[in-house]
């Protein structure tokens, strides 16, 4: 007789994410979704930063067996649990957004509603994605450095200050940042074409959207085998908030002198520095360093109504 495997299902939530989390609210929703199904599962709580990508990598090692992961935070939460699932084919990945970003889902457009129904995240689809490898790193949505990656990931040693807001973080942030320099000289090579100069920040995108706001790469693809890299060129303080502005926005096209978008598969970077580098919001500090499509994919679960073929928005 053929035996039948049994999907098992690891919700793993991160009690700090988002401003107002509601773990055991959170608790009951999973308790209601997995009602009446014939299926093992389980809640993992994180206590702190590596828990979920340890979680991932345990679970997927000790499993035999078809295995959801759910990723129940924001974007780092996200981030950890793939980095712990890579190289597991039997591991499938779950997002359920809630953090204060949840940014990779917004380029699911305007169906990404539905992942934060447990219901529908439960019975989702698996559909395989493109990773961002990055120095043994991986990355399913956005990494950069430069100017972005200095303000977003200096905010955390802002915080700490007394009496200093996330908004107060960021805006002490920007000011330093923008003191210190906009720009710096990289040498680049984009797939085999060697190129530098000076440049505010550099992108390799899998999604459209990071930092909240950003939407760099309105036309990227995290199922299409490529790489959508945007290269923006240095210019003065007194322009920078223009140039942000258009690359924030999605314009990039419009300005080619100013904001290149290239599609490839590989970009090596040697920066001036040691400079931080941004890993779907974790930190990593290097001054060399590859963004590269990696050859391991991972399978993500894509809830009934959301297109697999991820639209324009």
């Amino acid at each position: 007789m053929e035996r039948v495997e049994r999907v098992q299902h690891l919700f793993i939530i991160n009690p700090a994410a988002g401003k107002h989390m509601d773990t055991a609210g959170i608790q009951k929703e999973i308790e209601t979704a997995m009602a009446g199904r014939d299926e093992t599962w389980e809640i993992a709580l994180t206590k702190g930063p590596g828990d979920a990508e340890a979680l991932s990598r345990a679970w997927s090692e000790q499993s035999r067996e078809p295995l959801r992961i759910y990723a129940m935070g924001g974007d780092g939460t996200l981030n950890e649990v793939v980095n712990g699932v890579v190289g597991y084919d039997h591991v499938s990945v779950g997002c359920c957004p809630l953090g204060s970003g949840n940014d990779f889902i917004k380029t699911f457009g305007r169906e990404n509603w539905r992942f934060r129904d447990l219901h529908s995240l439960v019975e989702a689809r698996p559909h395989t994605m493109d990773l961002i490898e990055c120095n043994g790193r991986y990355a399913i949505n956005v990494c950069s450095v430069g100017f972005d990656a200095r303000i977003g990931l200096s905010m955390a040693d802002y915080k700490r200050l007394p009496l200093v807001t996330g908004k107060g973080a960021y805006l002490i942030s920007l000011v330093v940042t923008t003191i210190q320099g906009v720009h710096r000289p990289y040498e680049l090579e984009l797939d085999g074409e060697k190129m530098s100069g000076e440049y505010t920040l550099i992108c390799a995108c899998n999604g459209q959207w990071y930092g909240g706001s950003f939407h760099p790469a309105p036309e990227a693809r995290p199922d299409d085998g490529m790489l959508d890299f945007v290269l923006v060129k240095g210019v003065s303080r007194f322009t920078i908030a223009s140039l942000v502005d258009k690359f924030a926005t999605g314009q990039g096209k419009n300005y080619p002198d100013l904001i290149r978008i290239r599609r490839g598969h590989e970009l090596k970077v040697k920066c001036d520095r040691v400079s931080m580098v941004n890993i779907d919001g974790e930190r990593l500090d290097t001054d060399s360093l590859s963004f590269t499509l990696s050859a391991k994919k991972i399978s993500f679960l894509l809830p009934e109504g959301v297109e697999s073929v991820v639209p324009n928005t």
